[in-house]
């Protein structure tokens, strides 16, 4: 398992799509805590659920995560490098669980730095702006492990999502349209049931206010299981499903 994990790990560092998503990564969150920091009025920025937000911009990473769990298993259909992964490994279950376990650490990895380049900016506005530090060291340590679990988790619904569906185009259109429109009407129409999808619970986890929301250690397990369901659906479909 571990030397399949180190094989998952080596792909995802020499892929050039993947150094993209952490170079546009990495621009965004700079920009956003910069226009957020700069352009906000100081009172908008005075309290902990504000600076909270401020920074905590990294959790954008969370996007780039699902997209690269995705790539993770994709990009391995469509280059065709799937069949010599599998004759190399032929338990397609250890693939799959690799390819999770690889995803959410590298995914963990991109949030790290996006918190690292967030973080000092935003510390350095509201210094500049002579706006007190409203967050402890415990508070501010709390939004970082929440945005780095967050992140891992979205890429492990990446992975799921896209060893069940295979095709790229379609795992991304797939997860986008639910995230921006079935999620969006569930929430509308039918709060008591949308407050269990997976972007609502990720709400929930990471803090967000709402309310709707599940509360965060709940909001936490309902994304771990979602995971869980998909992973499971991608384990067994890979398993039956002939490679193209």
């Amino acid at each position: 398992m571990s030397d399949q994990v180190r094989a998952e790990l080596l792909k995802i560092r020499t892929t050039r799509t993947m150094l993209g998503l952490l170079a546009g990564l990495l621009v965004l969150v700079a920009a956003i805590a910069l226009l957020h920091g700069l352009i906000a009025k100081s009172s908008d920025l005075a309290g902990t659920s504000d600076q909270r937000d401020l920074l905590g911009t990294g959790g954008v990473a969370s996007i780039f995560a699902l997209l690269g769990g995705v790539l993770v298993v994709t990009s391995e259909y469509r280059f065709g490098t799937i069949r010599p992964t599998l004759l190399v490994s032929p338990r397609r279950s250890l693939v799959v669980a690799a390819k999770l376990v690889a995803a959410m650490l590298a995914d963990v990895a991109l949030a790290a730095l996006a918190e690292a380049l967030v973080l000092p900016i935003g510390y350095s506005v509201l210094a500049g702006r002579g706006i007190p530090n409203a967050l402890g060291a415990g508070e501010t340590l709390v939004v970082l492990v929440r945005v780095l679990a967050d992140a891992a988790l979205w890429g492990g619904v990446g992975v799921g999502a896209a060893a069940t569906i295979r095709n790229q185009i379609a795992s991304v259109v797939a997860l986008l349209l639910w995230l921006f429109l079935v999620e969006s009407l569930l929430t509308g129409f039918v709060p008591s049931v949308g407050r269990f999808a997976p972007g609502q619970a990720s709400a929930a986890m990471t803090g967000q206010s709402g309310d709707d929301l599940l509360p965060p250690a709940a909001g936490a397990a309902v994304l771990c299981a979602w995971v869980a369901a998909l992973v499971a659906a991608g384990i067994a479909v890979t398993a039956r499903r002939d490679v193209d």
